[in-house]
């Protein structure tokens, strides 16, 4: 009898020690867990705005608009109120631009003539509007990341991009959306709602800077920021038709893209930086020039992110084609599962092997690479573990047993900083293999997803979160879940810090544009730029989506 009384003693100590680990656990985070689903607000064009399409403006490349600004052919009031006509005229149907400080834009733009009529000019940028990701803070415009709880946040602050944007003359437009928390296949929150494919309305946008890619696709802004943990700036800028770029690991300061506003769930948030080892901000746009510039405005050491190099970018000479060096492959065997995902659409592997000859053709050496079913395993792997245990820190228990439960990546228990260190460590063995590849070739070139912009998936919440985050779609008839068709050729080299660029180079027959990762060493930026402008420039295809232009 004692020892049944003792045992229950035991239990009911054990249960009540768990409970209140739990209360406590969640406590920063129950707004998180019981938040009511809102219904999205998508953009309405405000009534009774004056709309003057300008297409000869608002398709202009942020150079070329810098240049005329600079030589008083347009002015900055031109330049902004001809995006803003753009953004009400053709927002309603895309969805990609989710927050407009117009009242903002044009009184800085008007203050950026009277400069320059003065005399002074502000930077490289004097004048043009940008967007960015709704992730990244904006002083005094809401950040709302997609997500409910933070739908009213107004930082007091702006991310070290957006301050270097600034600095450089341009003028911020507003913010454009994303997936909840970025962390989804597609471009669709409860907040703003979704965001169409501008090529054809019915398909998908791609996540999570999918906002950004349609609004640089459609003219309603001509430079973007985005963020890219597993092709997040890739797999849009392919969708879409446009040019994006993730650069070398820690090269752009992280500082005002976690979330902005989070730290009032999650306390944690304030001590650490989210997944510094996967998460990298890149410049989208419209040419390979204006995503050099924006890399040029935007690198450099950053004291609210000492995790940032300084490392100065240095542009090579161009190679004669016949001396460039290229590798391709779509050789990527197997998954972390051991799931064979590498079953190229036909559509998309015609436009792709089009590109190949023309490049054989201008006598440039193009050789196919392949991979080991092993090495290529064990990175998706370290990917997985990696992701995992650089946010599990920050989530409670009764959070990651949910995110469990809908088939995410989180670990129900925390990992051992032993395994963290186990798992750096075959992390550097993987890029040590990727490096070899650059000691023979100036770039390695491979798809970006499965195949070209697919239907959109239905999405549904709860409590927030996504639940039908692994959606199956069809590559030709074949059924394939939707992040394996996006993510299978873009997560590895967010894992190897590699720097990539996609640049459009073609069309399926059905009129969905087609992009190429082009992958370079790691800190070989430059070089990359370079290496890819020369590709795009043999063989490449960029269009505006019909259907935008006055």
């Amino acid at each position: 009898m004692k020892m049944i009384k003792w045992f229950l003693a035991t239990f009911l100590g054990l249960v009540l020690i768990l409970v209140t680990f739990v209360i406590i656990d969640i406590s920063p985070f129950y707004p998180l867990l019981t938040a009511e689903d809102p219904s999205p607000q998508a953009f309405q064009t405000p009534p009774g705005v004056s709309i003057d399409l300008r297409s000869d403006i608002v398709f202009l490349t942020a150079s070329e608009m810098a240049h005329k600004i600079r030589e008083k052919e347009l002015t900055a009031v031109e330049v902004v109120e001809a995006h803003l006509s753009q953004i009400y005229a053709f927002n309603p149907q895309v969805n990609a631009v989710v927050t407009i400080d117009a009242e903002g834009a044009l009184k800085r733009a008007k203050e950026a003539d009277l400069a320059l009529n003065q005399g002074k000019l502000w930077g490289p940028l004097h004048g043009v509007p940008f967007t960015v990701k709704d992730v990244l803070a904006t002083k005094s415009i809401r950040t709302t990341s997609g997500f409910g709880p933070l739908k009213d946040v107004v930082p007091d602050y702006d991310a070290t991009v957006v301050a270097r944007l600034k600095e450089a003359g341009a003028i911020l437009l507003g913010k454009t959306n994303l997936p909840t928390l970025g962390a989804c296949c597609g471009t669709t929150n409860l907040i703003f709602g979704t965001t169409n494919n501008p090529w054809d309305l019915s398909r998908t946008v791609g996540g999570s800077s999918g906002g950004s890619a349609a609004a640089l696709a459609t003219g309603m802004t001509p430079i973007e920021v985005g963020s890219d943990i597993g092709g997040s700036i890739r797999i849009p800028a392919h969708y879409n038709g446009i040019f994006g770029m993730k650069p070398t690991e820690h090269l752009i300061s992280f500082h005002g893209s976690s979330f902005p506003g989070i730290e009032k769930l999650i306390p944690k948030m304030q001590e650490v930086q989210t997944s510094r080892h996967l998460v990298h901000l890149g410049p989208m746009a419209r040419s390979i020039e204006d995503l050099q510039l924006l890399l040029e405005i935007l690198t450099g050491p950053d004291p609210n992110d000492v995790s940032t190099v300084d490392m100065p970018l240095v542009f090579p000479n161009r190679k004669p084609h016949h001396q460039l060096r290229i590798a391709w492959t779509k050789n990527l065997p197997v998954n972390h599962w051991g799931q064979r995902t590498d079953k190229i659409s036909l559509s998309s592997s015609k436009v792709i092997k089009n590109f190949i000859q023309k490049l054989i053709e201008e006598k440039i050496t193009v050789q196919e690479k392949k991979f080991t079913p092993e090495y290529i395993q064990k990175a998706w792997g370290v990917f997985y573990e990696l992701l995992s245990m650089e946010y599990d820190f920050y989530f409670p228990v009764l959070f990651r047993i949910q995110a469990k439960l809908l088939g995410n990546p989180f670990s129900v228990v925390p990992y051992s900083y032993e395994k963290y260190q186990y798992i750096l460590t075959e992390r550097d063995q993987t890029i040590s293999i990727m490096e070899k590849v650059f000691e023979n070739y100036d770039a390695l070139l491979l798809p970006v997803t499965l195949g070209s912009a697919y239907k959109h998936v239905e999405s549904k919440y709860e409590n927030g979160m996504l639940l039908n985050f692994m959606e199956p779609v069809k590559i030709d008839g074949e059924i394939i879940e939707n992040i394996a068709v996006d993510t299978f050729y873009t997560n590895l080299f967010n894992l190897m810090g590699n720097p990539v660029i996609v640049i459009p180079i073609g069309f399926t027959e059905s009129g969905l544009p087609v992009g190429i990762q082009v992958v370079g060493r790691r800190w070989s930026d430059a070089k990359l730029l370079i290496v890819a402008k020369q590709l795009f420039e043999v063989a490449g295809d960029f269009r505006h989506p019909p259907g935008f232009m006055n």
